[in-house]
């Protein structure tokens, strides 16, 4: 009897772990609002340590329009989605952005579309436009962007003193709206400025820091 009961046990696994799921969505670059061609979904599954680590149990590419559809093992838990020269934002499901992996559902289909953005070039130009001797202060801050992909750490990027004029190096960038802020002190007044500036795919954007 209790091998019996263990049997079917071992057979209801097994038909879970075999069930087919079918995940469809679409590859999105939330700025635009146009679907990437070409990105590759892939899910794995955990082969509990043996040799290998994970096995690929599905993977697909997303076509003109952004959009694709997955088939895999019910067994599948980890999904990877890239495609070079672009910043992965993350899996988007019921009107927000996962914080991390995409979770299979008990059901046969499951609806999620992935956000991700290409690269541009960012370039900071100092200049102080009224030097009035070497006390002169800039104090430069990056107050954001509008997908948190890091370009650079929010807060002070600089501390300039004197008359400056300096082009600083270019920089690798994400795609999207970058929101700027620097204060000057000449002569003990204080001056704040603020900017925005977007960075568009595959060009170079500069950010006049002029004070």
């Amino acid at each position: 009897m209790k091998k019996l009961i263990l049997f079917i046990i071992a057979i209801i696994v097994l038909i879970s772990c075999s069930r087919k799921v079918t995940l469809k969505g679409r590859v999105l670059n939330p700025v635009t609002n146009q679907g990437i061609e070409g990105f590759t979904i892939a899910v794995s599954a955990d082969t509990w340590e043996l040799p290998g680590g994970a096995k690929l149990v599905g993977e697909t590419t997303s076509d003109a329009n952004g959009d694709f559809v997955l088939e895999f093992k019910k067994s599948g838990y980890y999904f990877s989605v890239y495609k070079e020269g672009y910043y992965s934002i993350g899996w988007y499901q019921n009107g927000e952005i996962l914080p991390g992996q995409l979770s299979v559902g008990n059901g046969k289909n499951m609806k999620a579309d992935f956000y991700a953005v290409p690269y541009g070039k960012l370039q900071i130009n100092i200049k102080n436009m009224s030097c009035f001797d070497s006390s002169d202060k800039v104090m430069i801050y990056f107050d954001g962007e509008s997908d948190d992909s890091w370009t650079f750490n929010h807060g002070l990027l600089y501390e300039k003193h004197g008359c400056i004029d300096v082009m600083d190096s270019k920089v690798q960038s994400t795609m999207g709206y970058k929101y700027f802020r620097w204060v000057s002190i000449k002569n003990n007044i204080t001056t704040t400025y603020y900017d925005t500036v977007f960075v568009d795919e595959g060009l170079t954007t500069i950010v006049n820091v002029f004070y």
